[in-house]
């Protein structure tokens, strides 16, 4: 996991996350320092796939390109990540894409794994980094990185 530093004020505080434990589970605050709304939020996802796990990233031709925040989390979030973002049980964060705007303040994350049973069937096996990238009138205004192993269910 990897802040990603803005380029303007920053718009969500990622720096009390922590990865802990044999099972690496995500556990922490996350912190919205202001309202996330859809006239002035913007918000980008992109994948960068590396096969043989060396860290030479190939960027993968799926992402999210940069659109409105809570367009972001309905669609993406809510339902790629609906199998590991879940609303009371792993979080406070109402990332379930029906909360819009995104309101200010301190959310937990406690042992929150990620679960690909939502995922498409076209992921890659190997590294797998995904950026998820904050936009403030299209200025970035900060993220958080994350390096996944994807295997073959057994």
């Amino acid at each position: 996991m990897e802040i990603l530093r803005p380029e303007v004020d920053l718009l969500i505080d990622f720096r009390d996350l922590r990865i802990i434990g044999r099972e690496r589970s995500i556990n922490g605050t996350v912190s919205l320092l202001e309202d996330l709304d859809t006239k002035i939020h913007q918000m980008s996802i992109d994948f960068h796939n590396d096969p043989n796990n060396n860290r030479q990233w190939k960027e993968m031709l799926f992402g999210v390109p940069v659109m409105d925040i809570c367009h972001v989390t309905r669609l993406f979030i809510g339902k790629y990540g609906k199998s590991t973002i879940q609303l009371g049980v792993n979080t406070n964060l109402p990332l379930d894409g029906k909360t819009c705007p995104l309101p200010k303040g301190s959310y937990f994350v406690k042992n929150l794994l990620v679960n690909t049973d939502s995922w498409p069937d076209i992921i890659p096996y190997g590294a797998l980094k995904a950026n998820f990238r904050y936009y403030k009138n299209y200025k970035f205004a900060g993220g958080i990185s994350f390096i996944l192993d994807i295997e073959k269910k057994h």
